[in-house]
């Protein structure tokens, strides 16, 4: 639907959300994480970035940021405002260095991520509570 309409966002800020703040009980939930991963490589096939460029970002700032992150931002809803922004912003950065590295054109960013960042972080903050 977001590709129809440009006002409704894709929630993979959400969804990426949810892959950082279960992951860690992957046994007791398998299957909605794999549809999670799933959802988050529809997303890059449809929208034309670089194919599992969410899952390494996912690896990435799961392995080197999480703990540091938890550390520095002392509220809960900053920390979810924070995983939002990074699955946006660090989707984009990844896939311009991706861009540059494949002598590609970058590709397009525009003010429509400020606003999904936005309602994400919104709907973030209603579906998810952080436990320390």
């Amino acid at each position: 639907m977001s590709s129809l309409y440009p006002l409704i966002p894709s929630f993979v800020g959400v969804v990426f959300c949810y892959l950082i703040l279960n992951f860690n009980r992957h046994e007791d939930n398998a299957l909605p994480l794999f549809l999670s991963l799933g959802y988050v490589c529809l997303y890059d096939l449809t929208k034309g970035f670089y194919l599992f460029s969410y899952v390494i970002l996912f690896v990435v700032v799961y392995r080197f940021a999480i703990y540091k992150i938890q550390n520095v931002i002392t509220c809960n809803n900053c920390i979810l405002a924070a995983y939002v922004a990074i699955a946006y912003l660090g989707h984009y950065f990844l896939n311009a260095f991706f861009a540059y590295l494949d002598n590609a054109p970058f590709p397009y960013f525009s003010n429509y991520y400020f606003y999904y960042i936005i309602i994400d972080s919104l709907l973030s903050f209603m579906l998810f509570r952080i436990s320390r």
